[in-house]
């Protein structure tokens, strides 16, 4: 019985829609919550565009290329996903990583955001704070709390509580910004100040500091410790990858969305167990499960990094070291490149933890 467990664990994240008592999972390519829809619980969505105009009494969890938020959302919002539009209201915090981010709406915790593009609109209020780190942030309407984080550019004209504390280029305070607190920034150039705009205390500017050789010493490190780690599995464990990376290639969206879930849901599995007499020691082998596929998953994911290099070089490309080398040290370096980085390196390790733990899925249901 347990040789055979971890076949139906696998198999909860892939069947396309789930009931999982309150909690509702959907995956497909269009998903929608209507007006006159209520989820008592948690939602979980995987697919092309989600668009939730309904009531969502919990969280709401959500991957893929387009969500809409219109209805509201009782708890927290979690999203990954190329564009995020809010217009509706968000109980708690707000955590979007995405390509492209609009803020019409309501959010009564924190909104924390990793995107290449942040708008919040005059008619957004955000009663605690705005974290940031991206290329644009154009922000109005009312904040409740302070605005912090590091951009490229970011342009304020907004309402603010609190004070303002960021890394950027280019700041700009535009003639409706009214900021409560101390305006403080690190950056090389002087902000733009409009003449209407209002500063309660200080505005501080700091000079950046840089650390090429800690930078350049950590990457190292853990580019060796990594590629150590990588070869040893391509040296004992070959077919095995070759299996992961033909899999990868073949089925990327699929992939993608088994380990979103997996990494999202499987913890949630493991928790609601070990507070359970009967399911403690289940809980306990899924959270060690969990902790063995995420460190093969990352160790993995530069080998598939590999193969993508090497398929750029040639279509018929195998696994080889040089290929190998060169993925990991993709891999790691999408740690140290702002804002775009490590969005791809996200998506590049939840796409690995699919196909890892859908081909052990598929060897274990052989057996």
């Amino acid at each position: 019985m347990i040789k055979k467990l971890p076949i139906y664990i696998f198999a909860l994240f892939l069947i396309p829609s789930v009931v999982w008592g309150a909690s509702i999972v959907r995956t497909g390519e269009m998903i929608s919550i209507t007006p006159d829809q209520v989820v008592e619980d948690d939602f979980y969505g995987m697919g092309n565009s989600v668009v939730v105009s309904g009531s969502v009494a919990g969280d709401l969890l959500v991957t893929g290329g387009e969500l809409t938020v219109n209805g509201k959302i009782g708890k927290d919002l979690a999203v990954l996903a190329g564009q995020v539009d809010v217009h509706g209201n968000i109980g708690d915090d707000a955590r979007i990583v995405a390509g492209e981010v609009t803020i019409a709406g309501e959010v009564n915790g924190d909104l924390v955001v990793i995107a290449q593009n942040l708008k919040v609109l005059s008619t957004a209020k955000i009663n605690g704070d705005i974290l940031f780190f991206g290329n644009n942030a154009d922000i109005s309407g009312v904040i409740g709390g302070d605005i912090l984080g590091a951009n490229e550019k970011m342009r304020l004209d907004a309402e603010v509580a609190g004070g303002v504390d960021v890394s950027t280029t280019n700041l700009v305070l535009g003639d409706n910004s009214k900021i409560g607190d101390n305006v403080k920034y690190t950056s090389v150039s002087e902000l733009t100040r409009a003449q209407n705009s209002q500063v309660t205390n200080d505005i501080v500017r700091s000079d950046p500091v840089y650390k090429e050789d800690n930078q350049v010493k950590s990457f190292l490190i853990v580019f060796l410790i990594t590629l150590f780690a990588s070869l040893v599995w391509y040296l004992f464990f070959r077919k095995l990858l070759q299996k992961i990376v033909l899999h990868t290639s073949e089925h990327v969206m699929r992939n993608f969305f088994v380990g979103f879930g997996i990494f999202f849901l499987l913890p949630i599995a493991s928790l609601i167990l070990l507070a359970s007499t009967l399911g403690s020691l289940l809980g306990m082998f899924l959270l060690f499960s969990y902790a063995l596929l995420i460190l093969a998953s990352f160790i993995t994911a530069g080998v598939v990094a590999g193969s993508f290099l090497g398929k750029l070089y040639s279509s018929s490309a195998n696994l080889s070291i040089l290929f190998i080398v060169l993925g990991v040290f993709a891999l790691i370096g999408l740690i140290y490149i702002p804002v775009i980085g490590p969005i791809l390196l996200t998506i590049l390790l939840l796409l690995t933890l699919g196909s890892v733990a859908t081909t052990l899925y598929r060897l274990l249901r052989s057996n």
